[in-house]
Order: structure tokens, then sequence, then C-alpha cells
């Protein structure tokens, strides 16, 4: 996905989940359904993930300076992870609201729940046709907040399903207690992921043994340590490391190569110190 289709597909996305979001928090507050009112409240949610994930993918542009060598990619750590944030206090409300309505549980419109969150999950299911297979962490959050979503419409379909079959009240912030559970897991991941991503620790699609055991099948290579491997924040990924040669004259003849080889890696940036096979740690 190009930049600019990845701007068009988060702007769309976000004034769709807005104009739903009101539908759904009217809907929601006149069936008296908390499964609804919990969707509604998730994709305002949404409305704020999108429009963050926007904002940060804009200051993600501006270009590197002297102070900010890295420039400001990073900015769409953040967001992500605010995001992951706000996906766990959405829960803890959604588990508080359950519990209360459990205890007591109110008379819902069965059939006004089973329209609207029908109408919200096709609304959804093209947002995340829109998201999908972004690579981009910041879109990858917003895509989170909007399955989870699509999984509270399906929660609120099946709660007016059986409402209006059964009259059974219960079910209603039964099923939000599991749409609670699913956005608390989705928060974690995204927490975890970032708060990694910021601690620069190695990607999880690399293995830093598999790359120094590639590095010393090249002849001239003696071995190699102090292997650093993070990610920058263009999204790609970068490794330091001194490399044991057997003769320095050959340094100029087997950078190249190394090169060559760490970008079949997919590692984009490398900087290589080279050591005679004797030099000390």
């Amino acid at each position: 996905m190009s930049h600019s289709d990845h701007h068009h597909s988060l702007n769309a996305a976000f004034w769709l989940t807005a104009a739903f979001a009101v539908v759904e928090l009217v809907g929601g507050l006149m069936a008296n359904s908390l499964a609804l009112l919990a969707d509604a409240g998730h994709m305002v949610s949404d409305v704020a993930a999108l429009g963050l994930a926007m904002l940060a993918g804009r200051i993600a542009q501006r270009p590197a300076h002297a102070q900010m060598t890295y420039g400001y990619g990073r900015a769409k750590v953040l967001a992500a992870q605010v995001s992951g944030l706000m996906l766990w206090f959405l829960s803890g409300w959604i588990i508080w609201e359950a519990a209360d309505r459990l205890a007591n549980p109110p008379v819902v419109q069965g059939g006004m729940v089973l329209l609207i969150a029908s109408i919200g999950l096709i609304i959804n299911l093209i947002i995340m046709r829109w998201l999908h297979g972004s690579h981009d962490i910041n879109t990858r959050a917003a895509y989170w907040h909007v399955l989870g979503d699509a999984l509270g419409s399906v929660a609120a379909i099946v709660a007016g399903g059986v409402i209006l079959l059964t009259g059974w009240m219960p079910i209603d912030p039964i099923l939000s207690f599991l749409v609670a559970g699913i956005l608390a897991w989705g928060g974690w991941r995204l927490l975890r992921e970032t708060t990694l991503e910021l601690m620069e620790a190695v990607p999880q699609e690399i293995n830093p043994e598999t790359i120094a055991q590639t590095l010393q099948t090249i002849e001239g290579i003696v071995g190699i340590h102090h292997i650093h491997l993070w990610r920058l924040p263009t999204g790609k990924l970068a490794m330091s490391a001194h490399i044991r040669i057997d003769e320095m004259k050959n340094w100029p003849a087997l950078l190249p190569v190394l090169i060559k080889t760490l970008k079949q890696q997919r590692i984009e940036h490398a900087t290589l110190q080279p050591e005679i096979a004797c030099h000390d740690d």
C-alpha cells in the first residue's frame, strides 16, 4: 500500500466510523442495549484511534534534522501504544457496566439491536478490508480497534437474536463481557509490541543466531560478535556488529558481500566494524 493510498484509507475509515458511531449510540440508547452501547463506545474509540493514526502519520513524515537524526517515525509507535491503552480503558468500562446490568437486566429491544448491529458489522468489514495488509504498526493498531468493533457487532447481533427468540435479557451483558475480554487481549498485544519496539528489542521476525551463522559462511569471516538488531522508525531493520576477519586487506572486498547478504535477510541498514581475528574483545 502506497503512502497516498494508506492516507486515503485512514481518512475514509475515520469519517465512515464517525458517522455510524453516532447512529449506533442513538440506537443503543433507544434500544436500551449495553451490547449496542458498548459497540458504539468502541466505535468512538475507533474514531479516536483512526484520528490518532492519521496525526501520527503526518508527524512521521517530517524530515530528520540535527536534533532528530532518526526523524519522527517513532510517533507512529507512540500512537499505537496510546491505542492499546484506549482498548484497556474501554474494556474496563464495558466490564463495569456489564456487571451492573447482569445483576439487574434491563428490557432490551432485540429487533433494533439486531438491525443496527448488522449494519455496523458490514461497515466494520468494509473498513477492515481497507486497512488489511499494512505493515505499519500505527495502521495495525487502528485495525485492531476495528476488528474488536466487528466482534462487538457480532456479539450485539447474537444478543438481539436471542432476545427476539427467547426474551432472555441477560445475554446482552454476558456477551459484553466477551467483547471486553477480546478488547483487553488486543490492547495487551499492542502494548507489548510497541513497548518492545521503543526499547529496541530484536524484531520477532529475525533471529540473531541465524544472522551470525549466515555471515560466518562467507569466506574470510572468522567470527562475529557484539550483534545488535533493531527496527528503525521507518519500519526497516537495522544491525550493528563487529566482524572478525583473517586479514584487514580483505575488508574492502568482504564489505559489499556482507551488505548484500544482510539485505537478503531483510536488513536494510548495517554498521559493521572489522577486526583482525586475533583482536581481543
